[in-house]
């Protein structure tokens, strides 16, 4: 609501108060000081005023009724003089009734009207500041973000000659090639070696992980047998299960046919969610079922007999570095980046990785869908 100034050596009164003065009008001006309530309300010059406008009429209707009635009567009778004024009256007292009413809603909707585009102004100011601030902090978390992912990824390939090294001297002292251990130190030489193997493992995970989140990371496909792939899979897992004493059971469901995909990637996806398995079931064993769908995916179910999920441990179960309440409690070696990097390498085949449980103590099911062929430019394939 914009205010009018008011003369000189006068305080300013905002439109629709007591005492404001419109300066747009010649009688307001002339008169200093407003006529009738509903010019607080009015900006309007006085060629424009309704309560004129009004005047104007008035004298008109007097004009012509008097001329009337001269006209059929041959003069201004009383009766018609007092009717014409009545009326004149009458008109004037609702006229000046509904315009002060017409007036003050159109101040309350004119300032409404720029009491909103205040809003919008200092809104869209808000939003675009705000903004702002976001694409700043966005630029900063990418630098972040970068340093973060060459990091890992330095620090991982500088692990992995040293873990090698102690690996193979640990290997070499287990078979005794420096001559036989006492049963003692064969243990404890054996313990650290396998800690090294899950050192070795984690330092592959960490750099799967930076290749991933930088996006080199790239897929070299082949056509594939996704059944002797997962057989391949359950020799090596042999030793893992028959440690916790657990069966691994393939079912082919159906003639399956070869699929494109880059073996390495899915291979170690597949083994990571199996490997899972393992790691959350004490009794009982894994079921594997591989099923054509439509001739055109595959789908791969991997069922345990293990502690089972929540809601909650499903709705992160494919971050990075999450681990839910049984992973913390049961299996506190863990990295939580196995599953995480089982779904990035099944999504980069345009395929789908989910998993669902019926709660704690009630197994688990994860859920695999590949596409039997790739999407995008062809390339040389071969067959394994």
């Amino acid at each position: 609501m914009s205010n009018i100034e008011q003369s000189s050596g006068q305080k300013e009164v905002p439109l629709g108060r007591y005492g404001y003065l419109n300066q747009n009008c010649w009688l307001v001006k002339a008169l200093n000081y407003p006529p009738y309530e509903r010019c607080r309300y009015c900006e309007l010059h006085f060629c424009n005023c309704l309560f004129l406008h009004y005047q104007i009429i008035s004298v008109a209707l007097i004009a012509f009724f008097l001329l009337l009635s001269l006209w059929f009567e041959g003069e201004i009778s009383i009766f018609g003089t007092i009717f014409v004024f009545t009326t004149i009256i009458i008109y004037g007292y609702y006229f000046n009734k509904s315009t002060e009413r017409i007036i003050e809603a159109n101040f309350a909707q004119m300032k409404s009207e720029r009491a909103l585009k205040v809003l919008n102004r200092n809104l869209e100011q808000r939003v675009k500041h705000r903004t702002e601030a976001l694409k700043q902090a966005y630029k900063e978390l990418q630098v972040l973000d970068k340093a973060k992912t060459e990091f890992i990824s330095i620090a991982s390939h500088q692990l992995r000659t040293p873990i090698g090294v102690i690996r193979g001297y640990l290997s070499m002292m287990i078979q005794g090639d420096f001559g036989l251990l006492p049963p003692t130190i064969k243990d404890a030489t054996n313990t650290a070696y396998q800690a090294s193997l899950r050192l070795l493992k984690l330092s592959n995970d960490l750099l799967n992980v930076s290749k991933l989140e930088s996006g080199e990371m790239p897929l070299t496909y082949k056509k594939v047998s996704i059944s002797r792939l997962i057989h391949k899979i359950a020799k090596e897992m042999k030793i893992a299960l028959e440690e916790k004493n657990l069966f691994l059971r393939v079912e082919i469901r159906g003639k399956l046919p070869l699929i494109e995909i880059d073996p390495d990637k899915i291979k170690q996806a597949l083994s990571n969610i199996i490997d899972n398995a393992i790691k959350y079931t004490e009794q009982g064993g894994i079921n594997v079922c591989i099923e054509p769908l439509q001739e055109k995916y595959i789908l791969i179910t991997i069922k345990d007999t293990g502690m089972g999920l929540d809601q909650a441990d499903i709705d992160g179960l494919f971050s990075s570095f999450f681990r839910g309440r049984a992973g913390n409690s049961l299996y506190s070696a863990g990295s939580g980046l196995g599953l995480y990097i089982a779904h990035k390498f099944i999504s980069q085949h345009n395929g789908r990785l989910w998993a669902e449980s019926s709660g704690r103590g009630k197994g688990s099911s994860f859920f695999v869908e590949l596409p039997c062929r790739k999407s995008g430019i062809s390339e040389k394939k071969t067959t394994i």
